[in-house]
C-alpha cells in the first residue's frame, strides 16, 4: 500500500502511471497500425488489437472513444512516424555522401515493401480505404503533408530558384508515384516480372519529380 499522505509519493505515483498510461496507448496505436496495414480497417476488431497490445478489450475504451478514433490517430501516427524515418535516412545519406533522393525512393519501392504490408507505408496500404471515410480524412491528409514536407525540402535544396507552388506539385508527384508505384505493384502480383517494372517504372518517375528532369 503506497503512503500518499507524503506529497512526494503520490507524484511519483501519478508520474509512473502517466507512464504506464501512455506505454499502453503507445502499444494499441503500433499493433493497430500493424494490423490494419495487413488486414484493412475494416478486417480487424477491437479485442484483436486489444489481445495484440497486452491488454483487455476493456482496456481499450480507456484511451479511445471508438475503433475509429483509434483508426484515424493509428494513420496519422504511422505517416508521421514514417515521415520522421524519412528525415533519418535523408540525414545518414548526406553523412555518407549517398545521393539522399535515390536512398529515400529506392528504400520505398522494394519488393520487401511491395510483400509486407504489416511494414510498409500506411498510404499505400490504406489510403484507398482511409479515403472513403470522412472522419479518417483529416488525419490521413495530415499524414501525407508529413511526408510531403521531406520531399519539399528536397526539392528546394536542388531547385531553390523554383516557385513554392511548383515544388508543391513536384512533391505530390513524387509521392504519387511512389505510393501508387507500391499500390500497383501489389496489384500485379501475379505477374512479378511485370510487378518488378511497376516497381522500376515508379522509381524513375519518383526521381524526376524531384530532380525536375523529363
Amino acid at each position: 500500500m503506497i503512503d500518499f499522505s507524503k506529497g512526494d509519493a503520490y507524484h511519483d505515483y501519478m508520474k509512473v502511471d502517466q507512464r504506464t498510461m501512455a506505454a499502453h496507448r503507445r502499444a494499441m496505436l503500433e499493433q493497430a497500425g500493424k494490423l490494419f496495414r495487413e488486414r484493412g480497417l475494416d478486417g480487424v476488431t477491437i479485442a484483436e488489437i486489444s489481445n495484440a497490445a497486452g491488454m483487455t478489450h476493456g482496456a481499450f475504451y480507456g484511451h479511445f472513444a471508438s475503433k475509429t478514433v483509434l483508426a484515424a490517430e493509428a494513420c496519422r501516427h504511422l505517416l508521421e512516424s514514417a515521415a520522421l524515418r524519412w528525415r533519418r535516412r535523408v540525414f545518414a545519406a548526406k553523412r555518407s555522401g549517398a545521393d539522399p533522393v535515390s536512398v529515400l525512393i529506392e528504400g520505398y519501392l522494394t519488393p520487401a515493401a511491395r510483400d509486407s504490408r504489416d511494414r510498409s507505408c500506411a498510404l499505400a496500404s490504406l489510403g484507398s480505404e482511409a479515403s472513403r471515410d470522412p472522419d479518417l480524412l483529416p488525419a490521413v491528409t495530415a499524414g501525407a503533408r508529413a511526408l510531403m514536407d521531406v520531399l519539399t525540402d528536397l526539392i528546394m535544396e536542388r531547385r531553390p530558384d523554383d516557385p513554392a507552388d511548383e515544388r508543391e506539385q513536384a512533391a505530390l508527384s513524387a509521392l504519387a508515384a511512389m505510393s501508387g508505384g507500391l499500390t500497383l505493384a501489389r496489384v500485379l502480383a501475379d505477374d512479378p516480372r511485370l510487378s518488378a517494372v511497376a516497381l522500376q517504372a515508379a522509381t524513375s518517375l519518383a526521381k524526376r519529380a524531384i530532380n525536375g528532369t523529363t
